[in-house]
C-alpha cells in the first residue's frame, strides 16, 4: 500500500526544527545516503553537528519504544552525514535584496539565521567575539562528543555559501550596528554567564565555572586542575567538566542535589561518565568552601516545586567535607541582555516577542539562549529557523524559510517491521582511550547496521488508523491510557447506558498501531482498523 496522505509522526513532532524523520530513515533503509541527507538539510544547517551531539527528543517520542527500543535516530543522522555528505551541499540562492543583515553571536541560533537569510538573497554579516565562529558549539562542548573538524566543516559551508563573518569583534550595543546601515540585525549571543551558588567562600582563586572550564580545554590550554576535583551540578556542562577532567588526569566527585532520575543532563552521557571513573554523590547540595574543601550536606526530596520536581530539603546534622584542588561549579548559565544594550528580564534574556522574535527596538530581534535562556542545539537552531522567517518578513519578504529539496518520491511503509529486535550494539573506543584523549567516543554504525537499524522503523507517517472504542463494554479501567505513549486515551463525561463512565479515544492521528492498548483491554472494547480512505 502506498500512502498519499501522510500523518505528521511522534519523532517529527518532537523535533524543535521539524526534521522529516521517517523518510530519510527510509532512504538509509535503501542505501540512499545522499538522499536521506538531502531530507535532513531541508530543516537544518547543521546535520553533522546533531548527528554527533543532537539531544535527540525524537527519539523519546519514538513508537518504536512501545515495543522494544526506539529507533536510533540520532545515530542514523550521523551516519548519513557521513556516507552522504561527500559531495558538496547544493544551494539554490535566490536573487540579492539589497538588505543589509547583522548577527552577533555564531552559536547554532545565529548561524542558522545567516545560512536562510543568506540563501533568501539577504546580505549577512556575523560577528563573533570569540577568535574562532561556533560559539557555545566550539567552546561549550568537549571534543570527546562534538569533533573540532566537524564544527569547521559545517561552519565553513555556511561561510563558503556567501555569509560574512567577522571573528574576535565583540559588540556591546545592536542598536549601533542598525545606525551603521544595516537593515535588522539578530542578537544571538548565548547564555554566557555563570549562576552563583550564593554561599560563603566562593570567591576562592581555585573555583572556576563550568564553561569556562570547558572553554579552555577545547582552546587546548589543559589548565591545571591538580589531582582532585570537585563538581557542582546536574546539568550537560557539569557532566562535561567532569568528563573533560577525568581525561586531564583528576579524581573526580561531582555532586547533586536530587536524584539520577531529576538530573537536567543526558541520562547516556551520565552513565557514561560513571563508566570513565567519575563518582557522583547524589542527594548532596553544597554549604560553605574553606581553602581546599567544600563541606556539602545530605539532602532529602519533598513536595514538587515550580519546575515539577522535588524540592531538595537539607537533613539537619548529614554535613561532610570533600577535599579538592580545583573546584568547578556548573549550576546554570544565564543571559546577558545589558550587554548588548537591550532591554532585558530578571533572568537576563531578551525582551523579545516569543512569535516573532522582535525587541522593542524597531529592526531589532533576538533569538536563541539569549531570549530562552539556557537551551540544546536543536533548539537553537529551531530558533535560527523563526528569527529568519521574521527578519526576512520584516524586510518586505514572504517570511518563508527556504529549504535544499530532496528528491519526493512515493514511499511504501514495510509490511512487517522486526519485532522484539533491539538496536546495534553502540561502538565505543576502549574505556583506557576514554580516560585518557579527547578522541570521539562514539563510533558510526557501518552501512549493514545502519540499514538494520533503519529496517526496525515503523513508518508512522505512512499508516492511519482508527481506533474505536465499544461504549457499552468499555468499564473504565485505565488499562489503555496507562500503556498508551502517545496520550490517545482520556475520560468521558458522560455515562454509557451500563452505568460505567468509558474511555474514549481522542487524537486518534496520532495512533501507530502498535495494539498496546487492544492487548491489554480486559473487557475486549477496543477495535483498531487501519484506514482505506487515506491509502491509495
Amino acid at each position: 500500500m502506498k500512502c498519499n496522505n501522510p500523518s505528521t509522526a511522534p519523532c517529527r513532532e518532537a523535533c524543535p526544527a521539524g526534521i522529516d524523520v521517517p523518510r530519510y530513515i527510509r532512504h538509509i533503509r535503501d542505501g540512499r545516503f545522499e538522499d536521506a541527507l538531502a531530507v535532513i538539510r531541508e530543516r537544518i544547517p547543521f546535520p553533522f553537528v546533531c548527528g554527533y551531539a543532537c539531544v535527540h527528543p525524537c527519539e523519546a517520542k519514538c513508537a518504536r519504544s512501545q515495543f522494544d527500543e526506539s529507533i536510533a535516530i540520532r545515530m542514523l543522522k550521523r551516519v548519513a552525514a557521513e556516507k552522504g555528505g561527500r559531495k558538496p551541499a547544493k544551494i539554490a540562492k535566490r536573487p540579492p535584496t539589497g538588505k543589509r543583515i547583522a548577527i552577533i553571536g555564531s552559536g547554532p541560533c545565529g548561524l542558522t539565521a545567516a545560512h536562510y537569510l543568506n540563501i533568501l538573497g539577504h546580505r549577512v554579516t556575523v560577528y563573533e567575539a570569540f577568535p574562532l565562529p561556533g560559539g557555545m558549539l566550539r567552546y561549550g562542548i568537549p571534543e570527546y562528543r562534538l569533533p573540532e573538524n566537524i564544527v569547521d566543516l559545517e561552519i565553513g559551508l555556511i561561510r563558503d555559501g556567501g555569509v560574512e563573518l567577522i571573528v574576535g569583534t565583540p559588540v556591546s550595543s545592536a542598536e549601533a550596528l542598525k545606525e551603521k546601515g544595516y537593515d535588522a540585525v539578530l542578537v544571538a549571543t548565548g547564555a554566557w554567564k555563570p549562576t552563583r551558588m550564593g554561599i560563603p567562600g566562593e570567591e576562592s582563586p581555585k573555583i572556576i565555572d563550568g564553561l569556562s572550564f570547558l572553554k579552555q580545554v577545547n582552546e587546548g590550554k589543559s589548565p591545571a586542575i591538580g589531582g582532585k576535583v570537585v563538581v557542582v551540578g546536574g546539568g550537560n556542562t557539569a557532566v562535561d567538566a567532569s568528563r573533560a577532567a577525568i581525561r586531564l588526569g583528576a579524581e573526580v566527585v561531582q555532586i547533586y542535589r536530587r536524584t539520577f532520575s531529576e538530573m537536567p543532563a543526558n541520562g547516556e552521557e551520565v552513565i557514561e561518565a560513571v563508566e570513565e571513573g567519575v563518582r557522583v554523590d547524589y542527594l548532596t547540595a553544597p554549604v560553605k568552601i574553606e581553602e581546599d574543601h567544600i563541606t556539602c550536606i545530605r539532602m532529602m526530596l519533598g513536595d514538587a516545586d515550580a519546575s515539577g520536581r522535588p524540592t531538595p530539603i537539607p537533613i539537619v546534622g548529614s554535613e561532610y567535607r570533600l577535599s579538592f584542588d580545583t573546584l568547578i561549579v556548573a549550576i546554570g548559565q544565564s543571559a546577558d541582555a545589558a550587554s548588548v544594550n537591550l532591554e532585558g528580564r530578571k533572568n537576563g534574556t531578551v525582551c523579545a516577542d516569543q512569535t516573532s522574535l522582535a525587541t522593542l527596538k524597531r529592526g531589532i530581534f533576538a533569538g536563541g539562549d539569549a531570549v530562552k535562556g539556557p537551551s540544546t542545539i536543536i533548539e537553537a537552531i529551531a530558533q535560527g529557523r523563526l528569527a529568519c522567517a521574521s527578519i526576512d518578513r520584516f524586510l518586505g519578504g514572504a517570511g518563508g524559510v527556504p529549504e535544499t529539496l530532496s528528491k519526493e518520491m512515493i514511499m511504501e511503509p514495510p509490511e512487517t517491521a522486526p519485532r522484539g529486535v533491539g538496536r546495534p550494539e553502540l561502538r565505543k573506543i576502549s574505556l583506557k582511550r576514554r580516560r585518557a584523549t579527547f578522541d570521539s567516543v562514539e563510533q558510526a554504525y557501518a552501512g549493514k547496521a545502519a540499514a538494520a537499524e533503519a529496517a526496525r522503523c515503523l513508518s508512522c507517517d505512512l499508516r492511519d488508523f482508527d481506533v474505536i472504542i465499544n461504549d457499552l463494554i468499555c468499564k473504565d479501567c485505565g488499562y489503555c491510557r496507562e500503556v498508551c505513549g502517545f496520550d490517545i486515551f482520556k475520560q468521558s463525561d458522560d455515562f454509557n447506558p451500563s452505568g460505567y463512565r468509558p474511555a474514549v479515544a481522542v487524537n486518534t492521528d496520532k495512533c501507530v498501531g502498535c495494539l498496546r492498548c487492544l492487548y491489554i483491554c480486559p473487557d475486549f472494547a477496543i477495535t483498531i482498523r487501519e484506514r482505506t480512505a487515506a491509502m491509495g
